[in-house]
């Protein structure tokens, strides 16, 4: 079981490590916008000039700061929450195969999403999150 608690642990850190960077980005841009911005200042002045056709109450802009925040809450509670998990009692995580079957397949739909909408940094750390899950898996089925 320690190996298999190894690589479940050392999965759950690039969610909490990308999902931190991310949230601080985010944070930062809500003030001064540097990083999750557009490169054209003004396609971010279209963006807070312009509601989505879905409701007036917010701006484009908002919306996007928002998708940023919860989807970096998303990244932050899934790796902390299967961190918490496996600190406390790695041999019950382990015998839950619907857990273990969350486990490995969220960050391999992320993955999906990194390769389809994203950049290669969130790509290798999801990747290699979900080469940790999937081995931690393995490690615990086989014995």
């Amino acid at each position: 079981m320690g190996l298999a608690k190894f690589f479940f642990i050392a999965g759950t850190i690039p969610f909490i490590v990308l999902g931190l960077v991310h949230w601080l980005y985010t944070f930062m841009d809500m003030s001064t916008p540097r990083k999750l911005t557009p490169r054209d200042d003004a396609v971010r002045l279209a963006m807070e000039a312009t509601t989505p056709k879905l409701t007036a109450r917010t701006t484009m802009w908002k919306a996007w700061m928002g998708f940023n925040h919860s989807y970096s809450l998303g990244a932050i509670v899934f790796g902390l929450v299967f961190l918490i998990l496996a600190l406390q009692n790695f041999a019950a995580l382990a015998a839950n195969m619907p857990l273990m079957t969350i486990a490995v397949v969220v960050p391999l739909i992320y993955l999906w999403f990194g390769i389809r909408f994203w950049f290669r940094t969130p790509i290798i750390g999801i990747a290699m999150s979900m080469a940790c899950f999937r081995a931690a898996l393995a490690l615990s089925v086989l014995g």
